[in-house]
């Protein structure tokens, strides 16, 4: 049972005569379960919630895993590991238009797609090897992921400036 006349409206001992003059009967009843209307207020679900949220922003910060994300679009590869020496994950959060990850003529419409002045995310990658690649995206925003590999520690700047400067940027990570 989980609505009532009087709601509950805090931690602790909920169901009590005071509250709806009837909840001591309903306590006593081995059949039945009592709670709150709004199960997401119970120091349980507020707990697993506060866990949750954290591990997602972890995996986001480490990773830059998105899955759950309301706000943004989902994406998701497996980690990097330490037997793979040399290489770079790219988050590149950008505006949702075409051209953006490649400049070229387009083959369906027979018209030449110019990503930005300073090239397309595809170009700004291509002097690496593309071991995995995602894209997503949700509305106006869009989310690639990429892990590279042969990156030297000197060419990190270079490849986040080289990222930074397109103007579809929203924002540019680069995790390693």
């Amino acid at each position: 049972l989980d609505v009532y006349p009087a709601e509950p409206d805090g931690n602790g001992d909920y169901f009590l005569n005071s509250l709806n003059p009837w909840a001591e009967d309903l306590r006593s009843l081995k059949n039945i379960i009592l709670t709150p209307h709004i199960g997401g207020s119970t120091e349980e679900a507020q707990s697993a919630i506060g866990i949750e949220v954290s591990e997602a922003l972890v995996r986001y910060v480490n990773e830059g895993t998105t899955l759950g994300a309301v706000n943004m679009p989902e994406v998701k590869l497996r980690s990097l590991t330490v037997e793979e020496p040399n290489h770079v994950r790219v988050v590149y959060i950008h505006h949702n238009v075409p051209g953006v990850l490649r400049k070229g003529k387009n083959p369906l419409c027979h018209t030449v797609i110019l990503a930005d002045s300073n090239g397309s995310v595809n170009e700004i990658l291509s002097d690496h090897n593309v071991d995995k690649q995602t894209t997503d995206s949700r509305g106006e925003v869009a989310y690639l992921m990429a892990d590279i590999s042969n990156v030297n520690t000197h060419e990190i700047k270079d490849l986040y400036e080289s990222l930074e400067s397109l103007s579809s940027r929203i924002m540019t990570r680069v995790l390693y």
